[in-house]
């Protein structure tokens, strides 16, 4: 069977399986549960229904990876999910005495024949009710089902006008979502803004206090190194052993000295590895 609405989709709704009062429709076609003594009157309300939709300015679909019926208002692209289903009654079930006796008769010939298959007996009676709910949408969710005194038939005008309600809420929803998420973005945004410019000046910080640590460590290097001269100097002439510490020392001061761009040919060099076996 197809249900055909004014936009010119086809649903296709699979006969259930004759072993099962219960339909359950795969996902690819409306998600409508229903039995197959009800099937007729459901396919008529849905298609009434999606007619109805229609003149409102929805179209249907079918989200095969969900599984869901979709309600879609082209004007808004605002879309609600939709069920339809039929109540089920459940009842303990009682076993019947041809059931019984299959049962004894398994436990008789189990007993010799290994193969023997076990009788299965239903834990639950299910009885259709004939009683219809249509349920729209997510969050916002309305409901819609048939009451002793109306059946949802009479009720269609009621559905239409509570779905397009719906999905007038369902997008107000919508947009202060959007809104709401924006405005976290925008806050989000700001915070990383602040927490890279705090590091960046930590950063820049700790780079000005290491080099007035270095710039004041190279004055003193290079005072002492005065001193020693002026010292070496006074006893008598300086040895060459003491001219080149003094070379290195001015050497290290200036390699300490922020404000003079010179490497230090070991210091400044890869840490060495040391060599495996």
């Amino acid at each position: 069977m197809q249900i055909r609405g004014e936009s010119g989709s086809d649903f296709s709704a699979i006969q259930q399986p004759p072993d099962t009062l219960v339909r359950s429709a795969p996902k690819e076609v409306l998600n409508i549960a229903v039995t197959r003594s009800t099937l007729d009157r459901a396919l008529g309300f849905i298609d009434s229904l999606l007619r109805a939709m229609s003149k409102q300015g929805f179209e249907v679909e079918v989200d095969d990876k969900r599984g869901a019926s979709l309600f879609r208002r082209v004007e808004t692209d605002t879309r609600l999910d939709f069920t339809m289903v039929e109540h089920i009654g459940r009842t303990r079930h009682q076993a019947t005495p041809a059931e019984e006796r299959a049962q004894k008769r398994y436990w008789e010939r189990s007993r010799w024949d290994g193969n023997a298959t076990f009788p299965h007996i239903p834990m639950y009676d299910y009885t259709p009710s004939g009683t219809f709910t249509i349920q729209v949408g997510r969050w916002p969710q309305r409901t819609w089902k048939d009451t002793p005194t109306k059946k949802l038939e009479q009720r269609l005008g009621e559905v239409v006008a509570g779905i397009v309600v719906l999905a007038q809420e369902t997008f107000a929803k919508e947009q202060e979502e959007i809104r709401r998420q924006e405005a976290l973005r925008r806050a989000l945004a700001r915070y990383e803004f602040l927490i890279k410019r705090r590091a960046s000046e930590a950063a820049r910080f700790k780079s000005l206090e290491n080099d007035a640590t270095n710039w004041e460590r190279a004055v003193k290097l290079r005072a002492f190194a005065d001193a020693f001269e002026r010292n070496a100097s006074a006893a008598g002439q300086l040895s060459e052993e003491q001219a080149n510490w003094l070379a290195w020392t001015r050497a290290k001061a200036d390699w300490l000295d922020p404000f003079v761009l010179v490497s230090d040919a070991i210091l400044d060099a890869p840490e060495p590895k040391r060599p495996l076996y």
